[in-house]
């Protein structure tokens, strides 16, 4: 008798989440419904002192839902975010066969009713091998953050679509066109089976883990695309399960620790030079005649410009020189040096959309 493998996979790391795994499985039994072909949920348990596994397992009894689960425990210099969300994916990758997709999402999130399908459909239709969903966060606990620190968060999300309606207007993606989300989060990615066999698997680290992925797949020129329609929300509280994660940002900044920024947020200048410097190589990765001044342009010195992989595909090449390049090196900025540097950003985007504008033939629609 053949056994017929599901289309997709869920994966779910949780760590001590009784008080919300169900609310999570609940929200992905209800859009796995709204989906035609069958999936599974694959829920990872690490580490857990408490009743995550027999909440699910009573949950799957009295639903039907489709719920594979598996218990592990990591030593504690391996128990974060990386090594749990890099089990839960290759638990769900072995529910499936040579083909499908996989989903993650995360154990306090409560995905939309039609997350399955607007998750899936770009990857089906072949327009994407990599789905970043948005995120809300959810609206109780918002409610419950003292106002200055969502109105340091109001600022710093600004500085957030400032920068990428820059680089979109500098270095276009034509699978993205402004405006974008731009947020990469483990709570609501979704990938074909076929591309993450491709990059290795998703890389173990503390944190970061959901960035690092996504980097993964653009350094091997698998498309990633950024969906408004498939949408989860996903918990602000201040006691995670993660070090380094969400939750440990906001309980520091609220105990009066240091405000760094996230870490993909750099001064004005330095995220216009990243993006001139990468829409010039992309150029000269198609025009061999300007590849020495696009990587001199970029910092790289006399020899390094010989060891560039131009025989690779753009996003190697790209990789290459963000490592390589101290031009290109990344700087980590505080709040105040964040704020401070908002209104530099913003003219130099209102100055590059200018240009697109002059530059643009006339007739032509924006």
């Amino acid at each position: 008798m053949t056994t017929v493998r599901p289309a997709y996979a869920i994966a779910i790391p949780a760590r001590d989440e009784e008080a919300r795994v169900v609310a999570c499985l609940e929200a992905c039994r209800i859009a796995m419904a709204r989906w035609p072909r069958p999936g599974v949920i694959a829920l990872l348990v690490n580490n857990s002192r408490d009743h995550t596994v027999a909440r699910a397992m009573a949950w799957a009894r009295t639903t039907g839902g489709a719920l594979r689960l598996a218990e592990r425990h990591f030593p504690d210099e391996a128990a974060h975010a990386g090594t749990a969300r890099r089990a839960s994916f290759d638990f769900a990758r072995a529910q499936l066969g040579s083909h499908g997709f996989l989903l993650t999402t995360d154990a306090d999130s409560r995905p939309d009713p039609e997350w399955i399908g607007a998750s899936l459909a770009p990857l089906e239709a072949g327009r994407a091998a990599m789905v970043c969903g948005a995120m809300e966060l959810d609206p109780a606990e918002f409610a419950r953050l003292p106002s200055w620190a969502t109105d340091r968060g109001a600022v710093e999300d600004r500085y957030r679509r400032t920068a990428l309606e820059l680089a979109s207007l500098l270095d276009p993606d034509p699978l993205n066109p402004w405006p974008f989300h731009g947020t990469i989060s483990g709570a609501n990615l979704a990938m074909s089976a076929a591309a993450y066999d491709r990059i290795g698997g998703a890389p173990i680290l503390p944190h970061g883990e959901d960035r690092a992925l996504v980097r993964r797949f653009l350094d091997h020129d698998l498309p990633v695309f950024y969906s408004d329609a498939s949408r989860v929300v996903t918990s602000c509280r201040l006691e995670g399960r993660a070090p380094g994660g969400m939750a440990d940002t906001i309980a520091s900044r609220l105990a009066g620790g240091p405000h760094w920024c996230d870490e993909a947020l750099e001064p004005a200048r330095q995220t216009e030079f990243r993006a001139r410097a990468r829409a010039r190589l992309r150029q000269a990765f198609r025009e061999p005649r300007q590849r020495d001044e696009a990587l001199a342009l970029a910092g790289l010195s006399v020899e390094q410009r010989r060891q560039a992989p131009f025989f690779t595909g753009f996003g190697a090449l790209w990789a290459f020189v963000e490592t390589i390049s101290p031009r290109l090196a990344r700087h980590r900025m505080s709040w105040d040096e964040m704020a401070a540097e908002l209104p530099r950003l913003e003219r130099l985007r209102d100055d590059a959309a200018a240009a697109r504008t002059r530059a643009r033939p006339a007739g032509e629609i924006a």
